[in-house]
């Protein structure tokens, strides 16, 4: 392993404002949560979170006409029309939810180029105020050259404080 580089992002950049949608939205999926279990009458706490499809940790599922409406990996069986209706209904809770442009942070790292490649050591921090900084132990500003959203990120030329108090992984 090289020496360690460390990144904050740049603001105002369009990966700075999806960083930052992505945290406004990700608190609101606890009410998907409850409405999930709700919706199933049980008390579901793992999810995946994408708006697109339900899927749920389906060891979680403690009433038999549930486990018959998923399969084993949690997702629903949807030649059911039982299962049919409970995806319509997800979806209404996504979008009533705010969620529907929902993106995962792996995601939004992947389109814009923030990963690293087999050897490489890439960790991502964030601040309670929702800052993030990258820890790499290759040059992540010059990788993201060329790339088409442009440089998304600064080199610190100090080593960043990544202390459990300051930062979190």
């Amino acid at each position: 392993m090289g020496d360690m580089r460390y990144y904050k992002i740049k603001p105002g950049t369009a990966y700075d404002t999806a960083v930052k949608k992505y945290f406004n939205l990700y608190q609101k999926w606890n009410a998907v949560y409850a409405a999930v279990g709700e919706l199933l009458d049980e008390e579901i706490t793992m999810m995946v979170r994408i708006p697109d499809y339900l899927q749920i940790e389906f060891k979680e599922l403690q009433k038999e006409e549930n486990k018959k409406l998923f399969k084993k990996d949690g997702k629903l069986k949807l030649n059911l029309k039982k299962a049919k209706e409970i995806e319509a209904a997800y979806k209404d809770i996504v979008k009533n939810a705010g969620l529907s442009e929902y993106q995962t942070i792996g995601s939004i790292n992947f389109a814009y180029g923030l990963m690293r490649y087999s050897g490489e050591t890439l960790k991502m921090f964030s601040t309670a105020d929702h800052e993030i900084y990258y820890e790499a132990d290759f040059d992540l500003e010059k990788d993201l050259r060329g790339h088409p959203v442009g440089r998304v990120c600064s080199y610190q030329s100090r080593k960043l404080s990544i202390g459990k108090n300051t930062l979190k992984n």
